[in-house]
């Protein structure tokens, strides 16, 4: 596989003349989302305060409606940073992409990357919360068996979450790839493609831990350019994938 020098150079390369476009698509789907859950956010604020169980749920519903548009804009992001690593300049038009292209198969890729998630940290947080409530005072919290046993079960969850994670990393890149492939087929793809490649992806995740922190120096700021960067390097991660099968 080619170098982590190598991946970033690429994605450098992939970014001349097209970080203002891939930068103004990331804002504008921050700034939509952001503004569909302003109204739900204040309904659950206000259905917690005067204890309405129906606004509630409705509240919830919105915000599970914003959270799937939300995934949509990230999905288009990553086709418009595709165009860029195959050297075609990408448009705004792009990031509605998943929206026009069958979207339940990436509502559903993203389900079910959910439900695995859920999964996998269900048991520890049952139990570690049954514990909890089940503890008079704090230090019982501190020595009880059944908190320290649900706290292992949380932290094995979170690994085997991570890991699948990876595993499944690719799968979106797939499905904008083979517009043919269904949702499963592209899970299993991407599993095979990351089998031995995991800890390799984790390190290159890992790699971009000094431009986070300058980021966060930059109050913020610096993230307008560095996540387009760790984007784009993840996209010709795959891109080197594809080559070796």
């Amino acid at each position: 596989m080619k170098s982590f020098a190598d991946l970033k150079a690429n994605a450098r390369s992939a970014l001349l003349g097209r970080y203002s476009v891939l930068i103004g698509a990331g804002i504008l789907a921050w700034l939509i989302s952001t503004l569909i859950e302003i109204p739900f956010s204040r309904m659950l604020q206000e259905g917690i305060y005067y204890t309405r169980i129906i606004r509630i749920i409705w509240a919830y519903t919105g915000m599970l409606f914003v959270s799937l548009i939300g995934s949509l804009f990230n999905i288009g992001i990553t086709y418009m940073h595709m165009q860029s690593a195959r050297d075609t300049r990408p448009q705004f038009s792009d990031l509605l992409y998943p929206f026009r292209n069958r979207p339940d198969k990436f509502i559903g890729c993203e389900f079910i990357l959910v439900l695995i998630s859920f999964v996998c940290t269900l048991p520890g947080t049952a139990v570690t919360v049954i514990a909890a409530l089940q503890s008079d005072t704090i230090t019982s919290i501190r020595i009880s068996s059944p908190l320290i046993i649900g706290l292992i079960l949380l932290a094995i969850g979170l690994i085997v979450q991570i890991i699948l994670g990876f595993a499944f990393s690719q799968a979106v890149y797939l499905l904008i790839d083979h517009p043919d492939y269904r949702v499963m087929e592209a899970l299993r793809e991407s599993f095979h493609l990351m089998r031995g490649r995991k800890m390799r992806y984790f390190l290159l995740q890992l790699s971009f831990i000094g431009w986070g922190l300058l980021g966060c120096l930059t109050l913020g700021i610096g993230f307008l350019w560095i996540i387009p960067y760790m984007l784009q390097t993840n996209t010709q991660f795959y891109l080197n994938l594809k080559e070796l099968g």
